[in-house]
């Protein structure tokens, strides 16, 4: 179980604060548990998982080193992408809910250089993936979204 005020990375919602647990009506009578977790770069943006039996995976973020890692993995100019393959919307979609960070290195690399060439739903998808794998990697290595998107594409300096 998390804490209120911890943060932790959602498959679904990537990088979230634990607003704090609460309880919600389900049904007629039954009441459960509920994390509400809201953005930190959206202080607007929430989402209400169960606190048992929830199908989103939840974990804490990343250390800083697996950050760099999974960084130095994805440069994508000047290196063919380790693995490259052409990845299927339904790789995408297990990928983004698997929220194994690793994996969402890969599939990001691949979307940032192939993004052009995906169909929009495709795009959607790998977007999703990137979406919060750089929002996670910002948090942990107290860096932008900019910086990096930089980072990824030139390397880690």
């Amino acid at each position: 179980m998390f804490d209120k005020n911890e943060f932790i990375v959602s498959s679904s919602f990537g990088i979230c604060k634990v607003e704090k647990v609460t309880k919600l009506v389900v049904g007629r009578e039954k009441q459960m548990e509920y994390y509400v977790l809201q953005s930190p770069a959206d202080k607007k943006k929430k989402s209400y998982i169960p606190v048992s039996h929830h199908e989103t995976v939840l974990r804490k973020p990343m250390t800083e080193e697996e950050a760099k890692n999974i960084l130095e993995k994805m440069v994508i100019y000047g290196k063919e992408i380790k693995g490259e393959t052409n990845y299927t919307l339904e790789e995408g979609r297990q990928v983004l809910e698997t929220g194994d960070p690793e994996k969402w290195g890969l599939f990001a690399s691949f979307y940032l250089k192939k993004n052009l060439e995906m169909d929009q739903e495709k795009r959607e998808v790998f977007g999703k993936i990137w979406e919060n794998l750089q929002g996670e990697l910002a948090f942990v290595l107290k860096k932008n979204l900019e910086d990096i998107r930089q980072m990824a594409e030139n390397g880690v300096k």
